[in-house]
């Protein structure tokens, strides 16, 4: 992984041409997304499932565990909108364990069913990982817009307070976390919510009195390297939202943390498979994983 100065936010812009106008939604959706290599439960919701992507060959397989962007909202698509992400890595020979949850309007989401339900699936893969060939010391997290929140929330749940209705006393740590496009800090980005997703998903997803739960900018500093990557044209999730994270974490960290913006790229290049942001967040990715390529 590339050095950086601990407990400080390093800036990287990645330059290069603007070969391109940036990927739009309706080519993200237009993907085809190839069928898990297995699917498992762990809830009664259609959304509660994993899946997982194994690259050929015995294990230990590295594992990336990805979290689905989308508003947050049922009217968005699940798990499934990175099924194409998680292909493409498990050829480059990195397992994913790819989770869903119950968004913040489905019945049992937003606080705290959405993240009990994330931390759930992270939490099993403890216990799947010898049947399906997994390398639980070789793990990052990976989230995209709104799963890159619940990311950096999944890295630090084990600091919430005791008592808190969605801690977790001995949570599963992966060893890195990458943020791609994610928002970090409720606060500051929750009135632009409404606009982007709908009204009462902010309302759901963090009530008044639980910020100090639910927004990662206001909890404890994950104890793992933080990697923050950026669109430079992402009209949804500006750069902006990764700084305010970076600045709340001052004083705060004992890991590193960087910050990444990408020339050039929109919100949906940095989860798009031949894009360039791509190449630069999967070789991340590996570098995370002690991978080469």
């Amino acid at each position: 992984m590339r050095t950086c100065l601990a407990a400080a936010a390093s800036l990287v812009s990645i330059a290069s041409a603007i070969a391109a106008d940036p990927v739009a939604l309706s080519a993200f959706q237009a993907l085809p997304r190839p069928a898990p290599t297995h699917q498992i439960r762990y809830g009664e919701a259609p959304v509660q499932a994993i899946d997982i992507f194994l690259p050929p060959g015995a294990g230990l397989h590295p594992v990336a565990i990805l979290i689905h962007g989308g508003c947050w909202s049922a009217a968005t698509d699940d798990r499934g909108q990175l099924r194409h992400l998680a292909a493409d890595l498990a050829r480059r020979g990195i397992a994913v364990w790819s989770i869903g949850y119950r968004r913040a309007d489905e019945p049992g989401g937003g606080y705290p069913g959405s993240f009990l339900d994330v931390g759930t699936a992270i939490d099993r893969l403890r216990e799947e990982a010898p049947r399906y060939g997994l390398d639980v010391h070789r793990t990052v997290l990976v989230g995209h817009s709104a799963g890159g929140h619940l990311a950096l929330w999944a890295a630090a749940r084990g600091k919430l307070p005791a008592g808190s209705a969605i801690g977790a006393a001995t949570p599963f740590e992966p060893r890195a976390v990458i943020s791609l496009a994610g928002v970090g800090d409720l606060a500051s980005f929750g009135r632009f919510v409404p606009l982007l997703c709908g009204a009462g998903i902010i309302e759901r997803l963090s009530p008044p009195g639980t910020e100090a739960e639910t927004s990662p900018a206001a909890m404890a500093a994950p104890d793992m390297p933080v990697t923050l990557i950026s669109a430079e044209l992402d009209r949804l999730v500006p750069p902006y939202a990764a700084h305010d994270y970076a600045i709340a974490m001052r004083g705060k960290r004992k890991a590193p943390i960087e910050l990444i913006t990408i020339a050039g790229a929109g919100h949906f290049d940095l989860v798009m498979p031949g894009a360039p942001a791509w190449a630069e967040v999967s070789r991340r990715i590996e570098e995370s994983l002690g991978v080469v390529p």
